[in-house]
């Protein structure tokens, strides 16, 4: 765990991801990608090995520069690729849009638009929407081991938690209750959840910071709302442009709804140009799972 001194008084507010924070998402993920190539290659009319072996080369393409695909709702990257597994199949999806001269991407391109999607992104956002529904049914709540015990660790240390994720309320109440959690979306229990809070939602405005060449985008109207109503105290997240970007600047513009810490879940997948001087000194601390928080909160 790498972290600095923080001044810590008592009571405060966490402001929690879920995905990739109370969970390690890299099987759903996996699952996401195998049902975008299924469905690819079933309205091309390739066979899945065919396919299989296309998208390997798409992926490996657009991990070989990560600073120009990731998660574009709006064909502007709110996430990169290598940030998050979530993001990879969006980024193929416009990897495909984008080699429009290529005759195996405009194949599967082609198909697809043929098929009434109007984009290919919404037909990414079709198959991340349809493969992590499957899963919940299919397999039991992917939370990280003892899941439930940090909650509980954080509680006994007078920590209200709010989860806030993209993810839908549904599924993390959901698989939270599975393991003996009382997450509700109303106050009263042991967690507050705020499903599909649309992190990835970008303003009308330019509004960016820069970071090792990148431009993260923050201004993020839906996410910032939350920040005027929770006023959290420390905010944890996987996704640096998703989860912590925009409330560094909030911190940096000493507004008050801006939290006093932050803090980055790290991955083996978490790229450097984040970790490297954590994120140019945004980023307070960067831990390996929620236990860790206990000693940042501990008083």
């Amino acid at each position: 765990m790498i972290s600095r001194p923080m001044a810590r008084t008592a009571p405060f507010k966490l402001l929690s991801d879920f995905d990739g924070v109370w969970t390690d998402q890299a099987f759903e993920a996996q699952n996401v990608k195998l049902y975008l190539i299924a469905e690819a290659a079933r309205l091309a009319g390739v066979g899945a090995d065919q396919a299989r072996e296309h998208f390997e080369e798409f992926e490996r393409r657009v991990k070989l520069e990560p600073a120009r695909y990731g998660w574009a709702p709006d064909g502007r990257i709110t996430a990169y690729v290598d940030e998050d597994p979530f993001c990879e199949a969006n980024a193929i999806a416009m990897l495909l849009d984008e080699r429009r001269d290529e005759p195996t991407a405009k194949r599967y391109r082609d198909a697809v638009l043929a098929s009434g999607f109007e984009t290919l992104t919404k037909f990414a956002d079709h198959c991340f929407m349809s493969a992590t529904a499957a899963f919940r049914i299919q397999h039991p709540p992917a939370l990280v081991p003892g899941a439930k015990q940090m909650l509980e660790e954080l509680l006994a240390h007078g920590v209200e938690v709010v989860v806030v994720s993209n993810s839908s309320s549904e599924k993390i109440v959901g698989w939270f209750r599975q393991i003996g959690v009382d997450a509700r979306v109303e106050a009263g229990g042991q967690m507050r959840v705020r499903g599909a809070a649309q992190k990835m939602t970008l303003g009308p405005t330019d509004a960016s910071i820069q970071l090792a060449g990148r431009t993260i985008r923050v201004d993020r109207p839906l996410y910032r709302k939350v920040f005027d109503e929770e006023e959290p105290q420390m905010v944890i997240g996987d996704v640096f442009s998703l989860d912590l970007a925009l409330p560094h600047v909030l911190r940096r513009e000493k507004l008050a709804c801006a939290p006093r810490e932050l803090v980055l879940r790290r991955h083996p997948h978490t790229p450097r140009w984040v970790l490297d001087g954590r994120a140019d000194g945004a980023i307070d601390h960067v831990v390996d799972s929620v236990r860790d928080l206990v000693a940042l909160i501990r008083r």
